[in-house]
């Protein structure tokens, strides 16, 4: 598995941090999660063609998390050479489908996949739920944050990534998260400037310790988190390899 982080910020426009988005490698499927606005840019810079993307895992529906979703399924049908014949996923929370209506009242059939290609899933909202893709298995739990609102945990094989999304302190992520490989997980603000809905160092360490989890990263910052160290704060409650995140980073396992 090879992860790509496509946006560390969130809403607050940043040349550094773009808002939310990441890619996921298996050894054979390319999973982006969430793609916030400037995520195509991003995918671009990483040399990562959007056509390669089988499925695209939502979060939740704020804008720094699905605002690119309208240029990338338009460009699915107007892309320079031959277009993606095979089906590409469309994944999240129970909402997903009235979302994708409205979009396509709104931009009609300019953004709609043509040939049937695009599959929608809408994800349990009240409890875990899980899918597979060809040989991938995607499994989620509520998180605690605007509803509706989920995590993932994406497995091949005994390989797993959880990224958490937006989140508060949260049980279902730490039962999500238990023994993977990586965790990433949302750190909104520092140590003293906690908001509801969101998490701290300290709280980000504590969930990897209660999950086991052997590698944290985090992600998801607001412009304070880039005048502190955020990984000292989480260092006081997780002792295993913790990691910033970083546009364009690569992480392998």
């Amino acid at each position: 598995m090879e992860i790509t982080i496509l946006g560390s910020g969130t809403a607050t426009p940043s040349l550094e941090r773009n808002a939310s988005g990441l890619v996921v490698r298996t050894s054979h499927l390319w999973i982006l999660v969430d793609i916030g606005p400037g995520t195509i840019r991003r995918m671009c810079e990483a040399g990562i063609d959007s056509k390669q993307i089988d499925a695209i895992l939502i979060t939740h529906f704020h804008p720094d998390h699905v605002s690119d979703l309208v240029p990338f399924l338009f460009a699915s049908n107007y892309a320079f050479g031959p277009v993606r014949e095979e089906p590409f996923s469309l994944i999240g929370p129970v909402g997903l489908e009235q979302f994708y209506s409205r979009l396509v009242e709104i931009f009609q059939d300019w953004i709609v996949p043509t040939g049937n290609r695009l599959v929608k899933r809408e994800i349990n909202i009240n409890g875990p739920d899980s899918c597979s893709i060809d040989k991938v298995t995607v499994r989620s739990s509520p998180s605690a944050h605007s509803f509706p609102s989920v995590s993932y945990r994406i497995e091949e094989g005994t390989h797993s990534v959880t990224v958490s999304g937006d989140t508060d302190l949260s049980d279902e992520l730490i039962q999500l998260a238990t023994d993977t490989d990586v965790l990433i997980c949302e750190c909104s603000m520092p140590e003293g400037q906690k908001v509801p809905g969101h998490l701290v160092p300290s709280e980000a360490g504590r969930i990897a310790t209660r999950a086991a989890a052997k590698k944290l990263v985090l992600t998801h910052f607001y412009p304070p988190c880039d005048e502190v160290d955020l990984l000292g704060q989480a260092g006081s409650h997780f002792s295993g390899p913790m990691v910033k995140a970083e546009d364009l980073m690569v992480i392998k396992i």
